[in-house]
């Protein structure tokens, strides 16, 4: 999807409609790959013979499938009052950002 550089949007503090620029949020800093149950659970099932409930794969192994589309953050800022607010877009395969 293509998105435009500058949009006109409502200003909650300007209260009024003003010019806004748009920037792509950048994702956050993901967390270890493993949880502390996950580690837990590997320190547990070292070694042999069955380890009863840590002997069968992860539901997100065998059942869940990955998404082929990302959710898009957009950050709005006034132009008026250099005021800066979260637009939510959903589901996209692309985003693109455009000068007009």
């Amino acid at each position: 999807m293509k998105f435009p550089e500058k949009i006109r949007k409502y200003c909650p503090k300007c209260k009024t409609y003003t010019i806004h620029k748009v920037k792509i949020e950048t994702s956050r800093k993901l967390r270890r790959a493993l949880s502390k149950g996950q580690r837990r659970a590997e320190r547990r099932s070292k070694g042999h013979g069955n380890h009863g409930r840590y002997s069968k794969r992860p539901i997100s192994n065998w059942k869940m499938h990955s998404k082929t589309t990302k959710k898009y953050d957009l950050i709005i800022t006034c132009s008026e009052c250099n005021k800066s607010r979260h637009m939510s877009l959903g589901r996209l395969k692309t985003l693109e950002i455009v000068k007009t």
